[in-house]
């Protein structure tokens, strides 16, 4: 009778093992939240955040301003758009992160999102993570902390 009483606290236990979207905010004008379960190291350069797990890269987070001589952000955004090389999809949905323009590219089972914040059209906020992360990471998009 202590077998089946030891399992169920065993299930239950690890039924409560907690995972949190975990912040990283590489401007003050972005942050982005990644599920703490995806990854176990974290290396962090100048507007640039790179997430590991198991040693190798899962995926990046990084800000890097515009171009002082872009002509617009919907021109700036459609010249990223041609230079991905990839299939692009847009990624601008009501509801995802209002207040951000851009759009995605897949490239070898990785999905790298270019967004700019439209109030201060200063940076682009560049992140990339595989696709079955990829959405989940986007949904948390917000201005900086």
């Amino acid at each position: 009778m202590k077998l089946p009483g030891s399992l169920i606290v065993a299930l239950f236990l690890t039924g409560c093992a907690s995972t949190q979207l975990i912040p990283f905010s590489p401007s003050q004008d972005y942050a982005v939240s990644v599920s703490s379960n995806l990854f176990d190291a974290v290396r962090i350069d100048n507007n640039d955040i790179t997430l590991f797990n198991d040693g190798k890269a899962l995926g990046f987070i990084r800000v890097k301003p515009i171009p002082s001589d872009a002509p617009s952000t919907s021109e700036f955004i459609n010249t990223l758009k041609s230079a991905s090389g990839a299939e692009s999809v847009e990624t601008q949905t009501p509801g995802i992160y209002p207040g951000f323009t851009g759009f995605s590219a897949e490239v070898r089972n990785y999905q790298t999102g270019y967004l700019i914040k439209e109030e201060n059209p200063s940076s682009i906020l560049i992140f990339s993570f595989p696709e079955g992360t990829f959405e989940d990471v986007a949904k948390t998009i917000s201005s900086g902390i």
